[in-house]
């Protein structure tokens, strides 16, 4: 319960040094259990970096109902016994619904594969977060999905929420190029990176939706 109390607090994940810290287990072969059965039972997921060995993997909480435990049940004395269905379409929700509809993601990478048609191809998924580097001109950058292929194709997943077509706004294609030029920049990796929208109901085409080369809806995912 405190591995999981500690993770809750951080939806992007936690290496084992902070989760020992945060939780108060001390390192070593009793945390490595613990971690092994919260994982072997669902309640979190074990995800590497791209670049980084297996010892500095990091562990995210991806229960679905134990999240949305910590997240609006635990501590809440709003005493409204349809305060779920009465904040439909409000902030709350629409915050609630991005960070679910990720975990979805996360959830069918083996759908997701298929829909690029790469279910034969020998691939590996990461995630991969760096700090700011000014030297460097690198933003402080967090990718949660990663599938890094044997065919010389690294697919940079952007997972979006939209209760309709979505559609990139110039803004926002600025910031996915900048995403993935970070990326190159800091592996320094000579495949060729693909950003790769999963969103609901598919892309609006526009002025800046090339920038997208694959986009995934929810059907695949069912």
């Amino acid at each position: 319960m405190d591995i999981v109390s500690a993770l809750a607090k951080k939806t992007k994940g936690l290496s084992r040094d902070e989760i020992s810290k945060l939780a108060n287990v001390r390192t070593g072969g009793e945390l490595s259990k613990l971690l092994n059965e919260l994982e072997w039972c669902g309640f979190i997921r074990r995800y590497n970096s791209i670049g980084k060995q297996s010892k500095d993997a990091l562990f995210q909480l991806i229960d679905n109902f134990t999240f949305f435990y910590f997240q609006y049940i635990k501590g809440n004395k709003n005493n409204d016994s349809h305060f779920w269905t009465n904040n439909i379409g409000s902030p709350l929700h629409r915050a609630w619904s991005g960070l679910a509809f990720e975990r979805v993601c996360l959830q069918h990478i083996a759908q997701i594969k298929e829909a690029l048609g790469i279910s034969g191809v020998l691939s590996n998924v990461y995630s991969w977060r760096t700090e700011a580097d000014e030297d460097k001109g690198i933003d402080k950058t967090q990718i949660d999905l990663l599938i890094d292929r044997n065919d010389g194709v690294i697919n940079l997943c952007e997972m979006k929420f939209s209760a309709q077509e979505y559609a990139i706004t110039e803004d926002e294609e600025m910031k996915l190029r900048r995403r993935r030029g970070n990326f190159i920049e800091a592996i320094q990796t000579k495949k060729a990176v693909h950003i790769t929208l999963v969103t609901p109901y598919g892309l609006r085409q526009n002025s800046h939706s090339a920038i997208a080369q694959n986009t995934i809806t929810l059907q695949s995912l069912f």
